[in-house]
């Protein structure tokens, strides 16, 4: 090296250490011809030199620019080709660094140069000539001779693993054979300390490993940190620990076999156990680090809810830079800019357009650091993300930005070079092809092409074995390609779409990927479906429907479980149409009621899980807290606003993003949700039951319908389709013997769906005008024209004698028992009326077969022979008839009732332990009182109690404050968390294990929430889940007077012999309700009532306020009520 090209160095050495923060990649373009490895031995001699003055922060930054300069040039020159030395030239070379080693005690300045003038022979075969003359000059008499040989070789390894130089992935192969050989000296016997750092160090270098099988080299790494860790534990090492998690779930991060989901969920846990250790306040540099790797791990996670689990990285990206900054660590800056660059690129919340740009102005200014002469990995890895972004991008023209992303993974792919980064390389021909397929420029026939080409290409690196993730992500894309392809035989084109979807589905099961098998098995759906193939389209279909229920699953939010569903319901109409198609009705309904009252189901569920050695006073502790907690949930969650994915270059070659940032309670619901987990988790622990779980998935399976009908009941269950295009579907279950089950589907087409929808929004919309009453009758006839029921009617096998009612959606909120229409007998006869009067032994709703299922397993308990009632009456005290109600339906019970009359009936009093108890032994509970329905916040729906009401006032400040509040027809308003009982404290609160009837004698018990995911969310579903077998409940507000004696002749037809069930002894109420003359009437009240002559009088007056000759003929007085339920 010539003296003047020396001083051109070490000019631009000083050059570059004077220039601002930023500048030296722009320094080192200006001199580009200067960039040799002449220049790397510099940096690195200079380096040194610095080290040894104490200017440490100058010597790492000159050791940063040094080493991917030298991994840059030994991709470009011969310097990693294996040397022509003899071995004996080996052993000299050998003998010369491990002198060099002990007298220098490893001094870089004076090991490094001895290195880089000898990097041709830092190959394999110095690595076994190393080992060679290391188990020749070992004494099994002479330990500590033995010692000092060990030593050298440790701090080789030591050295060439950090060495810039050379071939890195020879100079790894020489550090594992150095490590193994000194291991042979350092037991864990003799030196646990030493024999853990080693176990460490060599575990490091099996991770980095370039040769050899990935896979296993990752599993070797996990092994070895699990050693160590044995011996450096938290209480003993705890730095040691920390450092040694950290490594460990990097290994995890990255693990190759195993379950992807468990591996990144135990790499969470253990970064966050390094954090423990790792804090902001003393260890900065290595929190900032976990912080990284953290957001790595949360960014790639397929367990729990993708949204906050994007956001949980973003968080740890952005703590990491507050220590990672520009200036004072530019490398570690740049790539955690670049790594939050990729999870701007996936985020699901905020503006979606406005993340990509700050993906893409993240990745700039990562480039603006990673330059390709001096991080030229880096730099290749920065652009294919920002490529990806550039691919999804969508400000800016679409055409253009395809084209600058394929110019970028053009650019990495000038790096990645197959035989360089086999990996990286088919990574990012994967990404290009995915751009080549939506290319907007260029002939399209032949960018299909080339996607096709570099799908192949990928597959060539990504097998099976190897790489399953990468090889199924490749299949997926490859699939699309040859879908779209226009080339070729266009039949033979699809079927090997096909084939490569059905691979990808191999590796991407529902529960270990659920994200990409949604995006796989829609896929293969959708063109299964164009075919006409219903095999593969219902196994595509079913693949992704479990895809979406794995991630529902893991979901901690009800409103995010609840968008999961709603968002994936266009996958399931097109799942019902295929089946339907392929005359699998089976599987058609039960594709219906897969997505429908999911929540409900779950929450019963799971509330018959218990531990096996709890006594009863635990499980009755643990049943207490879990609907308190799950109910609090729910509200917390009502309270708030409710394509392909390219592979990502993640930065983590250094391994330096805490656990998610615990934020304090904003509000009072957290703090007592807080409270309540924490008595939930002291409770799991005194009772220790390992095998334990508080929730289990449901089985999505149909019910046997076999037990839940007999041969003379009918269930019909309705399907209104996310798009009115589909029309609607109607399926009818009988029995064709004692255990053979028929389900015959009705389609109907989407002119008869735009009728129906039509009719619904009419009757909805008019629902609060003063007309709506008088045109009810008018609107039921019509419904029961657009519905079809004749139509259905016809379908029923004429021995039927009882309906199980499904609706769904806003069918829920119509009296479908009250409809009219025309059915035939066994005798022929045809008989038209209302639907609740066709069949003998009446008609009952239910909100999903699988509920109704569940409310036949679970059996009443039977607490005595007596049948005690419970009893709400006027806490208002302005509902006047309600007293005679209350009195009379009470005759019955006597003495076994508990009754809590007008004043009495405060939330106080309801909530005291005496009055829940009587609650709960209760076989019969009847709640004479207000009820409201709260569209906007189901959960806000109430009971209205006693306590002062507040007048109408201006619309408070807050919404959480005006949900409390509910308003009568009057105007008045009450405040429910005074004196309502809310259908979330029902959920939280009421335990009815012996309850054979509610009935919520009120306005708008029955109405649910009618949101497309059809959760089934109203004050009846609340007493469902509390324990009771049926609920009686209405579906508008009614009226005082005619309801408090449909009430009375309600619990009268229940004790009639004739009337074995609650629905026929309800509807027998009904129709002698709506038959009655007025002159019957009144006989009744006077004979059978025996209503004082006063009081007689008075109702008398009341009637003349009704028709004349029928008083409650009109629906309006007695169609509102149903039974819901057994």
């Amino acid at each position: 090296m010539d003296e003047q090209r020396l001083q051109a160095y070490g000019d631009l050495i000083q050059e570059l250490l004077r220039c601002p923060s930023g500048e030296a990649n722009r320094i080192l373009n200006q001199h580009s011809k200067l960039v040799d490895e002449g220049l790397v031995q510099v940096l690195v001699q200079v380096a040194q030199q610095l080290q040894s003055v104490g200017r440490e922060n100058e010597a790492g930054f000159l050791l940063d620019l040094a080493q991917p300069l030298a991994e840059y040039l030994n991709r470009t020159t011969n310097s990693g080709t294996q040397s022509n030395a003899t071995p004996e030239e080996y052993f000299r070379f050998l003998m010369e660094v491990l002198q060099a080693i002990t007298k220098s005690n490893n001094d870089p300045k004076v090991v490094y140069p001895l290195l880089a003038q000898h990097q041709d022979k830092l190959d394999l075969m110095f690595a076994e000539i190393l080992k060679r003359w290391f188990e020749s000059e070992l004494d099994p008499n002479n330990s500590e001779r033995n010692q000092v040989l060990a030593v050298r070789l440790n701090s080789l390894a030591i050295a060439l693993c950090q060495f810039p130089l050379g071939s890195r992935a020879n100079n790894l192969e020489i550090a594992i054979a150095s490590y193994k050989e000194a291991l042979q000296v350092y037991t864990r016997q003799g030196f646990p300390q030493d024999w853990a750092t080693m176990q460490n160090n060599l575990a490091n270098a099996y991770r980095d490993r370039i040769q050899g099988d990935r896979a296993e080299n990752l599993e070797l790494a996990i092994a070895l940190y699990q050693q160590a860790l044995q011996v450096r534990t938290h209480q003993a090492f705890p730095q040691d620990w920390a450092m040694t998690r950290n490594n460990l779930a990097n290994a995890y991060s990255d693990r190759i076999r195993g379950n992807r989901a468990e591996n990144l969920e135990l790499a969470i846990a253990l970064y966050q156990q390094a954090l423990q250790v790792y804090t902001r306040q003393a260890f900065p540099q290595d929190w900032a680090g976990t912080q990284n790797n953290l957001a790595n791990a949360y960014l790639c996670r397929i367990r729990g809810d993708r949204a906050e689990n994007l956001e949980e990285a973003i968080a740890s990206y952005q703590q990491a830079l507050q220590v990672c900054t520009r200036q004072a660590f530019p490398k570690q800056w740049a790539m955690t800019q670049n790594n939050l660059g990729n999870a701007y690129r996936d985020r699901i919340r905020g503006d979606r357009a406005e993340n990509l740009e700050l993906a893409i102005a993240s990745c700039q200014q990562a480039l603006q650091v990673y330059t390709r002469q001096a991080f030229p990995q880096d730099w290749a890895g920065t652009q294919n993300n920002l490529a990806n972004a550039y691919s999804n991008r969508i400000r800016g023209n679409r055409a253009e930005n395809l084209e600058l992303a394929i110019a970028s993974y053009q650019l990495a792919l000038q790096i990645y070079t197959h035989e360089a980064f086999p990996e990286k390389w088919a990574m990012t021909q994967n990404n290009l092809a995915l751009a080549y397929r939506d290319r907007i420029g260029g002939d399209r026939v032949e960018n299909l092409e080339l996607a096709i080409a570099s799908c192949q290409q990928a597959l060539q690196v990504y097998t099976r074995e190897a790489f399953p993730e990468q090889w199924a992500r490749t299949q997926n894309n490859l699939a699309t390609a040859y879908s779209d392809r226009i080339r070729g035989d266009r039949a033979e084109n699809l079927e090997l779409a096909i084939e490569c979807y059905r691979q990808a589905l191999e590796i991407y099961t529902p529960s270990a990927f659920p994200l990409t098998c949604l995006t796989a098995g829609r896929n293969l759906g959708n063109l299964a479906f164009e075919l006409q193939d219903w095999e593969n389209t219902l196994y595509g279909y079913e693949r992704a429907i479990s895809a979406v229920e794995q991630s529902r699953e893991w979901a901690t939010s009800p409103r995010r479980k609840r968008q999961i569903l709603e968002d994936a319901l266009p996958l399931y109409e097109k799942m019902v149409q295929a089946c339907i198609q392929a005359e699998r009705y089976d599987l058609a309904l039960l594709t219906i009621e897969r997505s429908k009252s999911r929540t409900l189901i779950e929450l019963l569920d799971n509330a018959k899980l218990e531990p096996k050695n709890a006594t009863n006073d635990q499980k009755q502790r643990l049943k207490g807290l879990r609907n308190q907690i799950s109910a609090l949930q729910q509200q917390l969650d009502q309270a708030e606003p409710l394509g392909p994915e390219p592979e990502t270059e993640t930065d983590s070659s250094t391994r330096q993003s805490p656990s998610p940032t615990a934020t304090s309670p904003s509000t009072p619901l957290k703090t007592v949700l807080q409270t309540l987990q924490q008595q939930l988790n002291e409770l799991l622990i005194e009772i220790n039951d390992p095998d334990f779980t508080l929730t289990q998935k449901v089985n999505p399976q149909l019910p046997d319908f076999t037990q839940l009908l007999n041969p003379q009941t009918a269930l019909i269950e309705w399907y209104l389709p996310p798009n009115p295009e589909s029309g609607f579907q109607v399926f009818l279950v009988t029995l064709t013997s004692p255990s053979q089950i028929h389900i015959q589907p009705l389609a109907f087409s989407p002119e008869q769906r735009q009728q129906l929808d039509t009719n619904l929004n009419t009757y909805l919309s008019d629902y609060r005008k003063d007309t709506w009453r008088e045109a009810l009758s008018q609107r039921l006839a019509t419904l029961s024209e657009t519905l079809q029921l004749n139509t259905i009617l016809a379908n029923l096998p004429p021995h039927i004698q009882k309906l199980i009612l499904i609706p769904h959606q806003k069918l829920h909120l119509i009296p479908l028992h009250a409809l009219t229409g025309t059915r035939q007998h066994p005798n022929s006869e045809t008989q038209t009326g209302c639907l609740m009067n066709l069949f003998a032994n009446g008609v009952q709703y239910a909100p999903s077969s699988q509920f109704l299922e569940r409310l036949h397993q679970r059996q009443p308990l039977a607490n005595s022979n007596t049948q005690p009632l419970f009893a709400i009456q006027n806490p208002t005290e302005d509902l006047h008839y309600t007293e005679i109600e209350v009195e009379i339906i009470s005759r019955t019970f006597n003495p076994h009732l508990h009754i809590l009359k007008r004043r009495q009936a405060t939330k106080t009093t309801l909530n005291k332990p005496k009055t829940l108890a009587e609650l709960r032994r209760s076989h019969y509970a009847h709640f004479s009182c207000h009820g409201v329905f709260n569209s906007r916040f189901p959960l806000n729906s109430a009971l209205v109690l006693a306590g002062e009401t507040t007048p109408p006032t201006p619309k408070p400040a807050t919404p959480e404050a005006d949900n409390r509040y509910v308003t009568l027809r009057d105007g008045r308003r009450f405040d429910t968390a005074t004196q309502g009982l809310t259908l979330s404290e029902i959920f939280a609160n009421l335990d009815l294990p012996y309850c054979r009837l509610v009935t919520l004698s009120a306005c708008e018990t029955g109405l649910v929430d009618t949101a497309l995911t059809d959760e089934y969310i109203g004050l009846a579903s609340g007493f469902l889940y509390a324990g009771s077998s049926t609920v009686v409940s209405s579906l508008w507000r009614v009226d005082d007077f005619a309801t408090a004696f449909l009430m009375i002749r309600f619990y009268q037809e229940l004790n009639n012999p004739k009337n074995p069930s609650i629905a026929l002894a309800l509807q027998a109420a009904q129709t002698w309700m709506r038959e009655v003359s007025r002159e019957d009437f009144i006989a009744w009240l006077r004979d059978q009532l025996k209503l004082d002559p006063e009081i007689l009088k008075d109702y008398t007056r009341r009637l003349r306020l009704y028709e004349k000759h029928q008083p409650f003929a009109r629906p309006e007085y007695w169609a509102a009520f149903c039974p819901i339920g057994r």
